[in-house]
């Protein structure tokens, strides 16, 4: 394991204590780690999300898009999605369920 040596303004030592104070961590070295991990896993989502623009402004660029004038079409094109992540979030409760 690694050792490292942090510096820190006063301010940002004192949210540590006040996070240690109020249990959500053990120690310091705890509260470290689970913001570098929530870090790397906000850059994997950036990361996806980067992709996945490319991939949509590629499509676009071709012509493999739909345009949507109306609210109504937005509208029916919102229900679509929510209905398809309710049966993504079924599916994935069934399984594990």
């Amino acid at each position: 394991m690694i050792r490292k040596t942090v510096s820190m303004p006063d301010e940002m030592g004192q949210w540590i204590a006040e996070q240690l104070a109020k249990g959500r961590y053990s120690n310091e070295s705890e509260y470290v780690r689970d913001l570098i991990r929530r870090d790397q896993e906000n850059q994997r989502k950036l990361d996806d999300l980067r992709s996945m623009l490319a991939v949509a402004e590629a499509e676009i660029e071709a012509g493999q898009f739909t345009e949507l004038s109306s609210k109504a079409e937005i509208q029916q094109l919102f229900d679509e999605i929510d209905a398809e992540i309710a049966d993504e979030t079924r599916s994935e409760q069934t399984r594990t369920g």
